[in-house]
């Protein structure tokens, strides 16, 4: 019998993938960060929103899940302890770290002032001080963390998840996820003018929603390589039609190789992934000042990942892992982070 979403293997390759998405976002953000143009692309979208539609697909099943397995106060609470710990330290890190040190390497000029003001604009999630002061040259990409728009859509995915299975009970849920997804694709297709907060979500949740809707439909939805091969066509189709219809085949596929890529040691117990993806902008905009792009591309993508690890490290062991320690602290008997198991009808408990 074909395996099924809800037979998703425990023990999978998901932390691994997400790495190497994070680390696609570097390679997409070297062009303009490095002074080599523009992003590459597929179709109408750059590999860096591929990479965060991956994100977000595999983020939709996964905090779909949790919601569906745990209460709202639970929920809420282990979400906050997983996402704004090292969004908060990263802001503190670029705001009295990499900007004065920028400023002492470059034209710029730096005042402690100018950190407060960035760590203060910025500490609801929502980034509107894209820059500290003037500490960045004149010359660089004017923002010291590019990356950081996407959280703040994130957060807005998980409070929408967690209200909406609170308020329409466990029957409900699936058409509901199901109702919501469509929805937000059309109105991301038409682009509904609501300003940039707006437009963000648009561009982001179809594909949170995506993988959601394949949570709630996950016993009926085959685990299959030929729908994989099938969906990784009708993304590309899509990303040249309409980026925002390729949420769906973007999600499955993110999924499908999370279960068979032969990964799952990879990153299994310490996630970097999160650390490498908040702090690779700005030790981009480092790497660049020290002069890491006159090696080409290839070289500057190379150093830009060798020296965000370290960072992405000390994020996991000082501040993520930490704080996640906490997570059961509101219900301990809470489990909403672990896959479900194999189902009975597959013989597999």
């Amino acid at each position: 019998m074909t395996d099924t979403l809800a037979d998703y293997p425990r023990r999978n390759s998901l932390n691994a993938l997400r790495l190497g998405l994070a680390a696609l976002v570097i390679v997409s953000h070297a062009w303009p960060l490095g002074g080599f143009g523009p992003d590459p692309r597929i179709g109408g979208a750059t590999l860096g929103e591929i990479a965060v539609a991956g994100f977000f697909g595999l983020s939709g099943w996964l905090i779909t899940h949790s919601r569906c397995t745990s209460s709202a106060t639970a929920f809420a609470w282990r979400r906050f302890v997983r996402l704004y710990p090292g969004f908060l330290c990263a802001l503190l890190v670029v705001a009295f770290g990499f900007a004065p040190l920028a400023a002492l390497l470059g034209d710029g000029g730096y005042v402690p002032w100018d950190g407060v003001v960035h760590v203060v604009a910025n500490a609801g999630l929502y980034i509107t001080e894209w820059t500290v002061g003037q500490s960045l040259p004149a010359s660089a990409y004017p923002a010291w963390n590019g990356s950081l728009w996407t959280l703040f859509s994130e957060a807005l995915c998980y409070a929408a998840v967690g209200l909406l299975v609170g308020l329409a009970g466990r029957r409900a849920t699936p058409a509901v996820v199901i109702a919501c997804w469509l929805v937000l694709t059309v109105l991301a297709a038409v682009e509904v003018d609501g300003g940039r907060a707006v437009a963000d979500f648009l561009r982001l949740a179809p594909f949170f929603f995506a993988g959601a809707t394949l949570y709630v439909l996950r016993d009926r939805v085959p685990l299959d390589p030929l729908l994989a091969s099938g969906a990784a066509v009708a993304a590309v189709v899509a990303l040249h039609v309409e980026p925002v219809l390729a949420a769906l085949p973007v999600a499955y596929l993110a999924l499908w190789l999370g279960a068979r890529l032969p990964l799952r040691r990879v990153a299994a117990r310490h996630d970097l992934s999160y650390g490498l993806y908040v702090y690779a902008f700005p030790v981009q905009q480092l790497v660049a000042l020290l002069g890491g792009t006159r090696f080409g591309v290839v070289a500057y993508v190379l150093l830009s990942v060798l020296a965000t690890v370290p960072f992405a490290a000390a994020s996991w062991f000082g501040v993520e892992r930490p704080a996640l320690r906490l997570r059961h602290l509101l219900d301990p008997r809470d489990a909403a982070d672990r896959l479900p198991a194999p189902t009975a009808r597959h013989g597999r408990r």
